[in-house]
């Protein structure tokens, strides 16, 4: 499941990842976020995504939508990965991979952001 809310107080994007995650519902997630985000100007806030224990039925779909958020133009972007299961399991061209590390900071808790 990934799910999205937008906190207009705190000007930041909550982004929720979990269990089993198939293609269709990565494709439903980037319509409901696009429409969720449409009014929304992402250069003005933060996006935090955090992850639990996930499984992807195509890594590809994972990849697109991390992608998409480095693409959107937030302020800060914000990656809650303690163990670093995301990082360990997303498979990034080095290009790719260079460009998500200097966009995405890695942090272990949500109280770390800034």
């Amino acid at each position: 499941m990934i799910s999205a809310r937008v906190s207009e107080n705190e000007k930041i994007v909550y982004v929720d990842v979990s269990g089993y995650i198939t293609s269709r519902d990565a494709s439903d997630f980037m319509q409901n976020y696009r429409q969720m985000t449409k009014g929304v100007k992402t250069s003005q806030y933060r996006l935090v995504v955090t992850p639990s224990v996930f499984e992807c039925e195509n890594n590809e779909d994972i990849r697109t939508v991390c992608m998409s958020f480095v693409k959107s133009g937030y302020k800060k972007m914000y990656l809650v990965d303690p163990r670093n299961y995301i990082m360990g399991s997303l498979s990034l061209g080095t290009l790719e991979k260079k460009l998500f590390t200097k966009s995405v900071k890695i942090i272990s808790s949500v109280n770390d952001i800034k």
